[in-house]
């Protein structure tokens, strides 16, 4: 066996020298994969642990118990069943590679290990190669052809790996561009060589199908013409000249009567154009039977030419980049086993400049706001809106987004229109989106909300709203802003009005133990705008209570504490002395009691608790108020008789009234009663029936300041006990003032 290359060994078609070029399809694919796995070239993964690789004849994995193993398709299946996992993908495309060409595993090896010890610093050293897994034996015949081979530069390295995938392709052209970057002859390649002659002979027949066409053309045969020209793109799916001439022979009205009753209809949008023909073929047509191609028309250059592969899910072809600003056709050609088989079906001209997407409004009081999606390519946008009485100016425009107010009811138009750069540098505008839109009236909303608190009920003034129907409301959550406006929604219905019972003076009446805030709603139909609002709080009554006076002008208020309360307002009204105000806390009152300082006079206290709200507007709750009448005194003093000789003459009695203010119609009757007594000391009456009654003094006879003085009867035998009483309804708003019993004792 010789372990030189250049000697014939290994199977058939085996490389007798160092391939150039991997030339299989799909390379750029298996180098990824084999990336993503961290491997250095292939052979990584074709090895086992521990063993070589030998690739002087063939691939085989040297070491082991069989010391040489040939790496073919069945081998690569064992590999693949048996690490799986991210492996799967690479070994099944390497598998695939060795079935279609037994010598491509092998050029594919050759070609990465060669690229690696040229790039590396020590690639002529024989250690290098052992350290890529290459066996000792072949390590130093591998790194001297190495070092001899030719040295590809980036450029012509990525042409020869694209090569395969482009002439499988069917470009031609593009092979031959790429062709002519590479070594004349294949840099002792031979297949390489093969396949670049292959290369230049499509070239060369394509080339004369043009010429034939254009020749035929000038002729006026346009059947001729046409076949030629189909000719040409048979053999260069990629060549410019083929499929502009199919395109422009189709346009001039030559190309076939049957082909021609198709439409291609373009369909553009906001970032894409759709493409579809006309009675849209099956999926499986679209993808495999049709190429769709755009043509950019650029001016004074060359027409450019875009493959579209992207499928629409409702039939035809979707162009994702369309050049804005540009005017463009699509052609679709019919496709036999992956070759242009017929002349194209092209669409009319479409200028790109689409217009803005999602343009939406919205409308409020006087107002008009707007959005939309400008199209990417868009430099910008010119709006214009257009009312009852022309055009309006001073709306606010921005990015997206227009706001006009201060406008009069009625219909309106908003046009938006999308603004490009053309290819020579003018500045061109899409047709233009219109949107209608209605400015309805709105009520005028309420400014000011005030509340008066008054008798137990509270009074609400406002101003604004004159046109609308203002509704005092409170709102379940938090209320809106005021000016927010607001329309009929059954998702979130306005609140009704307040369920007040209505007061005196045309207030209204909270509940009792009620913190409400309340808010103005101005309402116009189906719409309404929100108003101001105000917390009103009625505190919860005060049971129980009950005040008497109790000397030194003042007066002791006890009530049953008010659960959840933490203090008690009392106020106390008087005549002639206005209202004060006392706030108790329970600790003091449990402490303390609750006293307020009182005149004579009538007066009432209102207890409630205070209000827990700050700002609130406060309004007592209905009752409450415990009437005091004036301090009223009937006072009643029994006068001994003037001694005459060794006697004294009859006692008199004498009644006085204390009253501050006017006197009351109703003061009761005094009487005065005796009560015999059996002993040294009388026992004083109890009641007025307990004993006889000596005087009457009715009450209509005392008036404050006039005394009214009677002569007590002598005619009971001493010694005997006297005692006044008030009687009838007015009695128990009359304090009797008693003198000391000492001195109503008769002996």
């Amino acid at each position: 066996m010789g372990l030189e290359f250049g000697h014939n060994l290994g199977l058939r078609r085996a490389l007798r020298g160092l391939p150039l070029s991997p030339l299989v399809p799909g390379y750029g694919r298996l180098v990824a994969r084999q990336r993503a796995l961290g491997l250095r070239h292939i052979g990584d993964a074709l090895v086992e642990r521990g063993r070589v690789l030998g690739v002087l004849d063939g691939v085989f994995e040297e070491g082991g118990a069989r010391r040489r193993q040939h790496i073919g398709a069945d081998r690569l299946r064992q590999l693949g069943a048996a690490r799986g996992g991210s492996y799967g993908p690479l070994l099944a495309q390497l598998e695939a590679v060795q079935l279609q060409d037994p010598a491509a595993l092998r050029r594919i090896l050759l070609y990465q290990l060669v690229e690696l010890l040229q790039t590396h610093p020590h690639g002529s050293d024989p250690a290098t190669a052992v350290a890529l897994g290459v066996s000792p034996q072949e390590a130093g015949p591998l790194v001297r052809v190495a070092a001899a081979h030719l040295r590809l530069d980036g450029e012509q390295r990525r042409a020869v790996e694209e090569l395969a995938d482009v002439w499988a392709d069917g470009k031609v052209r593009r092979a031959a561009g790429l062709a002519a970057l590479l070594p004349a002859g294949g840099g002792g390649d031979a297949l390489l060589r093969g396949r670049l002659a292959e290369i230049a002979g499509r070239v060369k027949e394509a080339d004369d199908a043009l010429d034939a066409a254009r020749e035929a053309e000038k002729a006026g045969d346009a059947r001729a013409a046409e076949n030629c020209m189909l000719r040409a793109a048979r053999l260069a799916s990629d060549c410019p000249r083929a499929l502009l001439g199919l395109v422009r022979l189709h346009r001039a009205g030559k190309g076939d009567p049957a082909e021609a009753r198709e439409v291609l209809t373009v369909r553009p949008g906001p970032e894409t154009v759709t493409v579809a023909l006309s009675a849209a073929p099956p999926a499986a047509d679209v993808a495999n039977g049709r190429r769709v191609v755009r043509l950019t028309r650029v001016p004074g250059g060359p027409t450019g030419i875009t493959v579209i592969t992207d499928l629409s899910p409702a039939g035809g072809w979707v162009d994702p980049s369309p050049p804005f600003g540009h005017e463009v056709r699509y052609a679709a050609l019919p496709l036999r086993d992956g070759t242009i088989d017929g002349p194209p079906v092209v669409s009319d001209v479409l200028l790109v400049a689409p217009d803005v997407s999602r343009l939406r409004s919205t409308t409020g009081r006087g107002r008009v706001e707007a959005t939309w999606t400008e199209p990417s390519g868009a430099l910008g946008v010119r709006v214009q809106l257009v009312g009852p009485a022309g055009p309006v100016d001073g709306a606010d425009v921005r990015t997206g987004a227009l706001t006009a107010t201060g406008l009069g009811v009625g219909a309106y138009v908003l046009r938006v229109h999308c603004r490009y750069r053309s290819p020579d540098g003018a500045v061109i505008e899409s047709a233009g989106a219109e949107h209608p839109v209605s400015v309805d009236p709105w009520p005028t909303p309420v400014d000011r909300l005030d509340a008066t608190a008054a008798h137990g009920s509270v009074r609400f003034s406002w101003s604004g709203g004159d046109d609308a129907d203002v509704r005092l409301v409170a709102w379940p959550a938090d209320p809106p802003e005021p000016g927010a406006e607001l329309t009929d929604d059954p998702a979130r219905p306005w609140p009704a009005p307040l369920p007040w019972a209505a007061g005196s003076g045309g207030g209204l009446v909270p509940p009792p133990g009620s913190v409400t805030r309340v808010s103005a709603l101005a309402v116009l139909g189906p719409r309404a705008v929100a108003g101001p609002g105000l917390v009103v709080e009625c505190p919860p009554a005060v049971a129980g209570a009950r005040v008497e006076r109790v000397g030194g002008g003042r007066a002791r208020v006890t009530f049953d504490w008010p659960a959840e309360s933490g203090e008690v307002a009392a106020t106390v009204e008087q005549d002639g002395a206005g209202t004060a105000h006392r706030v108790v806390a329970r600790s003091t009152y449990v402490r303390e009691g609750l006293y307020v300082d009182v005149a004579p006079s009538a007066f009432s206290v209102t207890l409630s608790a205070a209000p827990r709200t700050p700002d609130a507007v406060v309004v007592p709750p209905p009752g409450g108020a415990v009437r005091v009448p004036a301090d009223i005194a009937v006072s009643y003093r029994i006068v001994p008789g003037a001694r005459r000789a060794l006697r004294r003459g009859p006692s008199l009695l004498r009644v006085t009234l204390s009253c501050p203010g006017e006197v009351p119609d109703d003061l009761p009757e005094f009487v005065l009663v005796a009560r015999p007594g059996h002993g040294r000391d009388p026992v004083r009456p109890r009641t007025p029936t307990d004993g006889t009654t000596l005087l009457r003094v009715g009450g209509g006879t005392l008036s404050p300041g006039n005394p009214v003085e009677l002569p007590v009867p002598s005619g009971l035998r001493p010694p005997y006990a006297l005692r006044g009483f008030l009687l009838g309804e007015g009695a128990a708003d009359v304090r009797l003032d008693e003198p000391s019993p000492t001195t109503l004792v008769v002996r």
